[in-house]
């Protein structure tokens, strides 16, 4: 499994989607934990640079998730205990099913705050109505969305707050000193409050400019895009809880689930006949059928990755002509060298010229997706490190064998893969 370089100060990822069916809930929890193990096996002097965790958006998914069930404790079947992880044996989970281990994330989350790790989220579309002006209306928004938590007894208060969720973050190289500012609007970000900053500790930043802009990313979406999608996601927020769980199962439990299913399905049973069934597949009838299936089905791959490049093209226009003009025409000078965000579920590494018209810069910048921990293949998180270097990364788990090629974890559910190992013993 991948695991964080000495170097790297900022680890940050985005789309966890806590609530959703479909997830790698397993995965983040086994990373946490390894990051956890860093900082209580290790000496202070040989602890790793790692000093902030930035998760931007969707970290809750509110449209397919009630606020109440995260702020509520259900003994399951399936959950982990703290003696023997990964182990299906009775736990504690915040859901009402077993897919879900909201109280382990959590957990891990502030032992992480507890060891000097400091934890930042941005909010997205799945948590707070995006409509309108984002930059005036956020922080009632964030606001609105911790009451509601509040009033519902969440106990993890102090990991969720107003100090420390803000939609834009600015990682700067200043005065040989890293220092990550947090602003809730444009106007905010020129302003530039020295209130609002951590100054890292015990690590030097470099000669040269580092100028890294983070954020979710509905902040570059096209008016159509923001509206056509806001307008649904805005009816499932406000929706009732038993909505929410329909949702929930119709989108992420059968129509994404099922499509995967058809074609492992297919897969597995190809390779796994003998070659006598095979030629007899292959004069037989039913292999022109499969053949269309698979046909059909790589070339709904090519869609999908032509209309992924399409996005992603459209994301860096928008950043280009829309949302570094209006902030230098705001009063907005500096260098933008790397601009991180989530919000489309595909993990990319970019560059684009930004220009300044007001002072005739224009320089080469980078443009990085976090990528998601839901309806994917492969979680991926980025690191930050004290070159202001940035590094994509998926998150893998290999089973070595000199005779079986690595295979990762299957893309499945927290409890299938419980089940598994419960059946194998």
């Amino acid at each position: 499994m991948h695991t964080i370089n000495d170097d790297t100060i900022v680890l940050g990822l985005s789309d966890v989607h806590l609530g959703a069916y479909i997830n790698h809930h397993t995965l983040l929890i086994y990373y946490f934990d390894k990051i956890l193990e860093n900082y209580k096996l290790q000496k202070k002097d040989q602890k790793k640079k790692l000093q902030v965790i930035i998760i931007l958006g969707d970290f809750f998914d509110i449209i397919m998730e009630s606020v109440r069930d995260y702020c509520k404790t259900i003994p399951y079947p399936g959950g982990f205990t703290k003696g023997d992880r990964y182990a299906n044996n009775i736990g504690y989970q915040y859901a009402d099913t077993k897919t879900k281990n909201y109280t382990r994330i959590f957990e891990q989350l502030r032992s992480l705050k507890e060891n000097g790790i400091q934890i930042y989220f941005t909010l997205g579309n799945h948590e707070i109505n995006i409509l309108g002006n984002l930059d005036k209306k956020y922080y009632k928004r964030k606001k609105k969305l911790l009451d509601e938590f509040s009033k519902n007894n969440f106990k993890y208060s102090k990991l969720f707050n107003l100090d420390n969720i803000w939609q834009y973050y600015i990682l700067k190289a200043d005065n040989r000193e890293w220092k990550l500012g947090f602003y809730d609007s444009r106007k905010a970000i020129i302003e530039s409050s020295e209130k609002n900053i951590y100054t890292f500790k015990g690590v030097q930043a470099p000669d040269k400019q580092c100028n890294c802009l983070m954020t979710h990313g509905i902040q570059f979406e096209t008016f159509l895009r923001k509206y056509g999608g806001g307008i649904p996601w805005y009816i499932g927020l406000k929706s009732p809880d038993a909505i929410k769980e329909i949702g929930n199962i119709l989108y992420n439990k059968v129509i994404k689930l099922d499509i995967r299913i058809i074609e492992d399905v297919f897969d597995t049973w190809l390779s796994g006949t003998r070659k006598f069934v095979r030629f007899l597949l292959r004069i037989s009838l039913i292999s022109p059928f499969v053949m269309f299936l698979k046909l059909f089905n790589n070339l709904l791959k090519f869609v999908a990755r032509r209309r992924d490049k399409i996005k992603n093209e459209t994301y860096i226009k928008q950043i280009r002509k829309k949302f570094f003009p209006k902030l230098a025409k705001e009063g907005y000078d500096s260098e933008l060298n790397n601009i991180i965000f989530g919000h489309t579920h595909k993990d990319t590494d970019e560059s684009v010229f930004l220009k300044n018209k007001y002072t005739n810069k224009q320089w080469k910048a980078g443009v990085v997706n976090a990528g998601a921990w839901q309806q994917i293949d492969l979680p991926t998180l980025f690191e930050i490190n004290t070159n202001g270097d940035i590094e994509v990364n998926p998150l893998r788990i290999f089973r070595f064998s000199f005779f079986k090629k690595p295979r990762r974890l299957p893309y499945s559910t927290v409890v299938y893969e419980l089940r598994k190992k419960k059946k194998k013993k």
